[in-house]
């Protein structure tokens, strides 16, 4: 039902979706209405589902650039990383993620899709190649990106942290701390002024 797919996003936030391990299942309902209404026929409660919901009557099938969108594209640039990642554009991140996946060839069994979301084929992290023929030839470069907010402080906002910590933890607001090397192995700060 999704107008502009570079705004709709796959998400572990549950209860809304489930773990990234099911993400090819997700990916398979989303680009086979003939997955969809298996899924659905297989409900123990269909008739309610169907009464209840929309998802009888979708038949739209998702296309393998608009699946790019919703889990690539898009949510670099909700999060503000387009500069960085999210495309293929010279001084990105090489990050490349290659399926075993024809969009231009009909799939005649759905769970075809499901098999080739859940292995890649090949993978570049930071332009270095991890992943060969679905296995796993380096790690890549690790980094750990953090984001260092600049914001005004507010004496309420941190009094009323305060009283919550004191009344609610066992633990001091000190180990929430996430500042440090020791924290952030290989850091890759991302600043931000929101002062």
């Amino acid at each position: 039902m999704m107008k502009d797919p570079m705004r709709c996003y796959i998400t572990t936030d549950h209860p809304n979706a489930g773990p990234f391990t099911r993400y090819p299942r997700v990916i398979k309902w989303l680009m086979s209405t003939k997955a969809r209404e298996a899924q659905i026929n297989a409900f123990k409660h269909k008739d309610k589902v169907l009464s209840q919901t929309s998802i009888g009557s979708l038949d739209r099938e998702i296309s393998l650039y608009e699946l790019a969108q919703m889990t690539r594209a898009g949510p670099a640039k909700s999060l503000g990383l387009t500069s960085m990642c999210g495309g293929l554009k010279p001084g990105m991140d090489a990050d490349v993620a290659v399926y075993n996946f024809n969009p231009d060839q009909p799939v005649a069994n759905p769970d075809d899709i499901e098999k080739a979301f859940s292995r890649c084929s090949h993978v570049f992290k930071s332009g270095v190649q991890v992943v060969t023929n679905g296995e796993i030839v380096s790690n890549g470069h690790k980094r750990t990106l953090w984001v260092n907010a600049k914001v005004k402080e507010n004496p309420q906002v941190m009094r009323d942290i305060n009283e919550k910590f004191l009344k609610y933890y066992s633990m001091t607001q000190a180990n929430y701390e996430a500042l440090g090397h020791h924290f952030v192995p290989n850091p890759y700060t991302i600043e931000v002024d929101a002062t």
